[in-house]
C-alpha cells in the first residue's frame, strides 16, 4: 500500500443552481473521509499533507460571511508548514489555490470563474489540465460534471502512483442521493465512482417506486433524506 500523500481535485460552483460541488482522488484510502467540504456558501479542498482543519475552518469561514480567499490566507498565514499544503476551493464571491513550494512534483493549480483544480504528485501539468477542460466542456449537473472531470485527470495521466480512492461532495438547494459519493479503496476508483453515480440515480427512483407500492397515499416529505456533511 502507498502512504506518500498526492491527489487531484476540483470544486466548482454553479450560480445557476446556486449549487457548490467537490470532486477528489488519490493514490491513499478513503479520500472523501479528510480532503473535500461543502456547503450552502463554498466548497473547500485540503491536500498533500492534508489539514483537516483548512477545510472545515475556510467553509466555516464562508458560512460566516468571509470570503473564500480571505478565509484560506488566514488560515495559511497562521499554519507554521504551510509550505507543505495545498489547498484551494471557491465561494459565492472568490476562488483561491495555493501550492506550497514543498509540495512533492509535479504539483499545481489552476484558478478559473467559478471553479478551481489543483494537485500533486501527478505525473505532469496536463493532468490538471485536463481535469479543467472536462469540467469546463461537462454536461449534465454538478455530479456528473465533477466526475467527469476526474475521468478527464486519469486519461491524462492522473496520480503518478495511480489512484486508490476517490469522492465526489455537492451541496444544492435540493439534495439528493448522489451528492455525497465515496469509492474508498480501488483499482479503479474513478470508474467506481462513475458506476456508483449511476446507481445511485436509480436507486432514488426504485426508492419511490417501492414506496408507492407500500402506501396508496403518503406524505411526500418521507423521501426527502437530506445528505450527510
Amino acid at each position: 500500500m502507498r502512504h506518500t500523500p498526492g491527489t487531484f481535485s476540483i470544486a466548482a460552483r454553479d450560480p445557476a443552481t446556486d449549487t457548490f460541488g467537490a470532486a477528489v482522488t488519490t493514490g491513499t484510502v478513503a479520500v472523501g473521509a479528510t480532503c473535500p467540504y461543502v456547503s450552502s456558501n463554498g466548497a473547500a479542498l485540503t491536500q498533500a499533507f492534508t489539514k483537516t482543519e483548512h477545510g472545515r475552518d475556510a467553509i466555516e469561514r464562508a458560512d460566516a460571511g468571509d470570503r473564500i480567499d480571505d478565509a484560506f490566507e488566514a488560515l495559511l498565514a497562521a499554519d507554521e508548514h504551510a509550505d507543505f499544503r495545498q489547498v484551494h476551493g471557491v465561494g459565492s464571491d472568490s476562488e483561491f489555490a495555493f501550492t506550497g513550494e514543498h509540495c512533492s512534483e509535479w504539483a499545481g493549480h489552476r484558478i478559473g470563474e467559478q471553479y478551481t483544480v489543483a494537485g500533486n504528485i501527478l505525473a505532469g501539468p496536463e493532468t490538471i489540465d485536463a481535469v479543467e477542460a472536462a469540467y469546463l466542456d461537462g454536461d449534465g449537473d454538478m455530479a456528473t460534471r465533477l466526475v467527469s472531470a476526474l475521468e478527464g485527470g486519469v486519461a491524462a495521466g492522473g496520480d503518478d502512483r495511480g489512484e486508490m480512492s476517490a469522492a465526489i461532495l455537492v451541496h444544492a438547494p435540493e439534495p439528493e442521493f448522489y451528492h455525497n459519493l465515496r469509492v474508498d479503496l480501488s483499482e479503479t476508483p474513478v470508474a467506481d465512482l462513475r458506476t456508483l453515480l449511476e446507481a445511485a440515480r436509480e436507486a432514488k427512483a426504485r426508492v419511490k417506486a417501492e414506496t408507492d407500492k407500500l402506501f396508496e397515499h403518503y406524505p411526500e416529505q418521507l423521501l426527502d433524506f437530506g445528505v450527510k456533511y
